[in-house]
């Protein structure tokens, strides 16, 4: 099983496994974690709201909040098939999208709360101009409709002839 204690020992597989340096991780975890305790504070896993107080017990799918993470940030970052992560985790596969669908949700809860979010919208990246905020460019060029109008086109030609050079 893939956990924190064996992957923090080799950055360079770190990294590969995660998608971030492990002292960035060591920074996210500290805004996932109360995140996940206010979470599974109220609801079970399953999302069914909470009879009895959350123990922590011997048989958990994950030994520490640290491994959670690297379950989801490594899902995110490689997007294996349910199965192969099922095999990474010494898990099955309804259990591995159980908890995908629960710590993706998390996830995001996390990255809103430490102010990472994307932006995805012209908008919201002009909001955050104005405000004075710190951002960083993602420079993944990503395909967009053209008009079909041919004059129209031409302004918004990148000069490349097909998408896969």
């Amino acid at each position: 099983m893939q956990n924190y204690n064996d992957l923090k020992l080799n950055e360079a597989q770190f990294l590969s496994v995660v998608g971030v340096k492990l002292q960035q991780f060591n920074i996210l975890v500290q805004f996932f974690e109360p995140c996940w305790e206010s979470y599974i504070s109220v609801y079970t896993v399953s999302g069914n709201y909470r009879r009895r107080l959350k123990k922590q017990r011997k048989d958990d799918v994950f030994p520490d909040i640290e491994t959670m993470l690297i379950f989801i940030l490594s899902y995110m970052k490689n997007n294996p098939l349910q199965q192969a992560h099922a095999a990474a985790f010494n898990m099955n596969q309804p259990q591995v999208n159980l908890w995908i669908h629960l710590l993706k949700k998390i996830l995001n809860n996390t990255l809103e709360k430490a102010n990472c979010i994307p932006c995805r919208t012209v908008d919201t990246l002009n909001k955050l101009l104005v405000e004075g905020q710190d951002i960083l460019i993602d420079g993944t060029e990503r395909p967009i409709l053209r008009p079909s109008d041919p004059d129209v086109q031409k302004d918004f030609y990148s000069g490349k002839k097909k998408p896969h050079d």
